[in-house]
């Protein structure tokens, strides 16, 4: 094999290396007893879990970008050397059995193949060609997800998996212990950096990093298959009953779901066999039936359906067997909304489009019937012709989860809705609108002339809120996502909910005060504005919200200006994600003094939206309602920030607040509870 040499440069000069350097603390080890060697490891793996903790906002968002890849097929690829090559190989090995995960969707690319997991090839990690050719083996997608482990931060082997990677357009992150590294200065993603200091044997990485690197592939693994309905209740439902273990852990699985669920009171428990009443036997050869899927089983037993249909039933939910089980109950609605009686053949149908996703919901009467999610819906993120895919994309997902006694009332594939509500970002710039209009009406049977279509901004579709609970005539919408606007709105004598003003909604060039934005655009500042006072100086002065910005942002400072202003299109999406940074710092215990500064700074700049909007002219906050939607508002303590902002600047005063967190749905209702019925 032939190894590649390391760079000459000052990150791959090993001695210098966090990882590699001597552990002050242990040069006392070889005179201690037996007892004081114990303590003296202990304190030192202590180190790992707050390491760890100061890394969560990126392992979460981490977490957040692979599940959907992993949904739709995408491969979730660890690649490492050594010990960080067993580690991931150990912790991709256990999926297939825990979660019932395909064995080709999880696997872990070591230096030195198979034979290196059994015996170290500690020659391997050297090859940055092999590494590379590995990967192109793979024919890696955009679909899939590689995150690279080392150590050191300069393990050849990964460095060239990882360019390839990036290359193919794939997901990417880094796992490393030191700062700044080699790898850090790549393109990734995600990078994962938690600090663990020098190790109690100066070098061996086995030992707190490799506890560090377990701990977080052990997270992002788990919490990924939570995210995708793989558990319940801290159960482990979709494990397969293989052994005999197993077969126990199941039936044990399958009562403590039924327990579960009649605490919950849920409806269909005692409709169904309690399977605390069945014997083991009886729950072996269910199990059994079932292939030994203990999930299909638990759906099974909760729903009362044969085994085939709960599986095609599990199938249309992808499944997620949270899904399966809400289609099991009556359609979930506010249950001030006066909707009753079951679903007829009318379906209602909103759509909220915005930067990073386009959401929809298909209402009935009744209530919600089903929702779902696609790409991009800003009108000006995305091509016209894009734009209608992703809708279409998203609505046909819904539908496919629509029960299947609901769907024998659909004459096609795609139901006439009786009334349709578009929310798009960027609308009200639209040069477009007319063909958005005509190709809405086209795809869903609908006319804006006659009313059964509404296009609108998505700023508009929280307001619906008002029109379904009533309690007030006028109120003001404020959103705080990845950008900001305020909205104030009344009902007109038809019940109709109409705008009659606005602030803010600029676009981030001029605007997006307060957003999730701004909260990152004024971390960078911060970063940038330290980075410049530290030159000419031999000693950093960066501040712990600055180093996890930095950290974010790749950890080199050399050239940051650049890698932020011309990171494409991307670039809003990158600075927003910053506000995970800023709100984990300063909504923690023991908050950051600097990102509380950030934080209070933002809700001002939201009182200073609604203010305008929040006179007698247009909306008397004593009479009034303020509604809050976005990201940041579904925060109970960015929210709690902001009321109390508002209430210092006199503006407490509003009839009710109430949150959306979902506009799609709230809109969807509207349409069902104001539409005339059809004759």
């Amino acid at each position: 094999m032939r190894m590649t040499p390391s760079p000459a440069s000052a990150i791959d000069a090993l001695g210098d290396l966090q990882t590699e350097s001597p552990n002050l603390l242990a040069r006392s080890i070889d005179t201690l007893d037996t007892l004081g060697l114990c303590k003296a490891f202990n304190h030192e793996e202590a180190r790992v879990c707050p390491a760890i903790e100061c890394c969560l906002p990126f392992i979460a968002s981490l977490i957040e970008d692979l599940v959907p890849r992993l949904q739709t097929g995408g491969r979730l690829i660890y690649v490492g050397a050594g010990n960080s090559g067993r580690v991931g190989f150990m912790d991709c090995s256990e999926l297939p059995v825990t979660f019932s995960t395909k064995e080709d969707q999880f696997l872990a690319i070591v230096a030195g193949g198979s034979q290196a997991i059994i015996s170290a090839q500690e020659a391997a990690e050297d090859s940055e060609e092999d590494g590379s050719a590995q990967l192109h083996k793979l024919q890696i997608t955009c679909d899939d997800t590689v995150i690279g482990i080392s150590a050191s931060g300069r393990t050849p082997f990964v460095i060239g998996a990882l360019k390839v990677a990036i290359k193919q357009g794939a997901l990417t992150a880094a796992i490393t212990n030191t700062t700044p590294s080699t790898i850090g200065g790549l393109a990734v993603t995600h990078s994962i950096v938690p600090i663990v200091g020098p190790e109690y044997l100066a070098g061996s990485t086995r030992l707190k990093a490799g506890s560090a690197a377990k701990q977080i592939l052990n997270m992002i693994s788990t919490c990924s298959m939570i995210k995708m309905g793989k558990t319940y209740g801290g159960l482990m439902i979709d494990v397969r009953a293989k052994n005999y273990k197993l077969l126990a852990r199941g039936r044990r699985i399958i009562r403590q779901v039924y327990r579960i669920l009649q605490e919950n009171g849920h409806p269909f428990a005692d409709f169904v066999r309690d399977p605390n009443q069945i014997d083991d036997l009886g729950l072996n050869t269910l199990i059994e039936t079932c292939g030994g899927k203990v999930k299909l089983a638990c759906s099974v037993v909760v729903s009362g359906l044969p085994h085939d249909v709960a599986r095609q039933r599990l199938d249309l939910v992808h499944g997620n067997f949270h899904s399966f089980v809400d289609s099991l109950k009556p359609p979930v609605y506010y249950q001030d909304t006066g909707l009753s009686g079951p679903p007829d053949e009318e379906f209602f149908l909103a759509i909220d489009g915005g930067g990073t996703k386009c959401a929809v919901t298909i209402a009935s009467r009744s209530g919600i019937v089903a929702q779902a999610k696609a790409g991009a819906g800003n009108f000006h993120c995305v091509p016209i012709e894009v734009l209608l895919d992703h809708i279409r994309s998203a609505v046909t997902k819904a539908i496919s989860l629509i029960p299947q006694e609901s769907r024998r009332l659909f004459s096609t594939d795609m139901p006439r809705f009786a009334a349709v509500w578009a929310g798009l970002a960027g609308l009200q710039h639209a040069k477009r609108r007319d063909t958005l209009t005509k190709s809405l009406e086209k795809v869903f049977g609908v006319s804006a002339k006659n009313g059964s279509l509404r296009l609108s901004s998505d700023s508009e579709l929280p307001s619906a809120r008002i029109g379904i609970e009533n309690p007030t005539r006028r109120g003001i919408s404020l959103i705080a996502g990845t950008g900001s606007v305020a909205t104030a709105f009344k009902q007109d004598s038809n019940g109709d909910v109409i705008p009659i003003g606005r602030a803010g909604g600029w676009g981030s060039l001029i605007g997006d005060q307060g957003s999730a934005f701004d909260i990152g655009k004024q971390a960078v500042q911060a970063l940038l504005t330290s980075v410049e006072l530290s030159q000419g100086t031999e000693t950093d002065c960066l501040t712990e919200l600055e180093l996890a910005v930095l950290a974010s942002l790749g950890h080199f400072k050399e050239g940051l200006l650049s890698r932020i202003l011309f990171s494409g299109t991307e670039m809003k999406n990158n600075i927003a994600d910053l506000a995970r940074v800023v709100t984990a710092l300063g909504f923690r215990t023991n908050p950051d003094p600097q990102a509380v500064e950030i934080l209070t700074s933002a809700a001002r700049s939201l009182v200073r939206l609604v203010k305008p909007l929040a006179k007698k002219q247009i909306c008397d906050p004593a009479t009034s309602s303020l509604v809050l939607s976005g990201a940041l508002m579904k925060m109970p303590d960015f929210q709690s920030l902001f009321l109390h902002e508002l209430s210092r600047e006199g503006l407490h005063a509003f009839r009710n607040v109430v949150t959306v967190d979902d506009p799609s749905a709230v809109a969807a209702l509207f349409l069902a509870s104001k539409h005339p019925r059809t004759t």
